[in-house]
């Protein structure tokens, strides 16, 4: 008899045990996993920026016409008002460029920054020429001007871009910028040939003080920026400048067949048209802190 009894008990735990698990199958499945929230960027703005390059004159100089003002020309003296002139063979040599910066990205579209622009090592050289035929002595008088002179310029700009999205981390960019720009015509001199009849012929010679002048300058720009890592780019960019006009300080010259420097009359030689430039530049932008994007949340199941 205690053998049916405890075959009698373990059957009916059994079946207790299978209707709760039976029951437990009717119960409402658990709720869906809720998904994570969008990545957003996190834009606290600031970066620092430096570019290095090359700008490739996009015009040459252009001397003003006589009487405004009366040209730069070392044997002064010999022309009157009929006089012709012409400037030949302008050319000015491409300038190095360096500059460093800082800015702000407002948001995944729009940024702008600051910036400071040395550019050197250009070198400017012309050939003027004047053709007299009505000179007060019945002389018809012809006169060639050989100039050289360096040019540099210190140019700051604000400047604004549009980032026009990103593909596998490269993004096309415009901007525009505007500010001003400090020319510098320095060490210019000057070596001159002038006829008489087209027979008898003597030289001179002359230079130029230095002179710095202030200027409007503006720019349009274009280019690619790369994603170095989460904070570094790489900027490869094409920038047209404009950045003003330039001219000497005080001349001094030797007047025809002379030995002896004169003040030239107090005249200066300066540029007509602006300076402007066809600028290629790389450079590097630094974002200051965490400009990546958010981390995604944890995983969180809930019942």
């Amino acid at each position: 008899m205690a053998k049916y009894r405890a075959l009698i008990i373990a059957s009916g735990a059994f079946f207790a045990l299978a209707r709760a698990a039976g029951a437990a199958d009717l119960l409402p499945p658990p709720p869906a996993l809720e998904p994570p929230p969008p990545a957003e960027m996190q834009f606290n703005g600031w970066y620092l920026r430096g570019d290095v390059g090359v700008g490739a004159s996009a015009t040459s100089t252009s001397f003003p016409q006589s009487p405004d003002p009366l040209p730069f020309y070392i044997g002064n003296g010999i022309y009157d008002a009929n006089a012709t002139e012409s400037s030949l063979n302008n050319a000015i040599s491409a300038a190095g460029i360096f500059d460093v910066g800082v800015g702000y990205q407002f948001n995944n579209w729009f940024r702008a920054d600051v910036t400071a622009e040395y550019r050197g090592g250009s070198r400017l050289t012309s050939l003027f020429v004047i053709n007299d035929a009505t000179n007060g002595a019945g002389l018809i008088t012809q006169a060639a001007d050989f100039y050289h002179a360096d040019l540099s310029s210190f140019v700051s700009l604000l400047n604004g871009y549009a980032d026009l999205g990103s593909w596998y981390g490269i993004t096309p960019y415009v901007g525009a910028g505007v500010g001003f720009a400090r020319n510098t015509m320095s060490g210019l001199s000057d070596t001159s040939v002038i006829s008489f009849n087209g027979l008898a012929t003597s030289s001179s010679g002359g230079y130029a003080d230095d002179h710095s002048q202030w200027n409007f300058a503006w720019a349009l720009m274009a280019g690619l920026s790369f994603d170095v890592t989460q904070n570094l780019k790489l900027d490869l960019g094409y920038r047209f400048l404009d950045y003003g006009k330039y001219s000497t300080g005080t001349e001094s010259c030797l007047t025809a067949g002379s030995a002896t420097l004169n003040a030239c009359n107090g005249y200066r030689l300066h540029s007509k048209t602006d300076l402007t430039s066809n600028d290629f530049r790389i450079g590097l932008r630094w974002m200051i802190g965490d400009a990546g994007y958010a981390p995604p949340q944890p995983l969180v199941r809930k019942y």
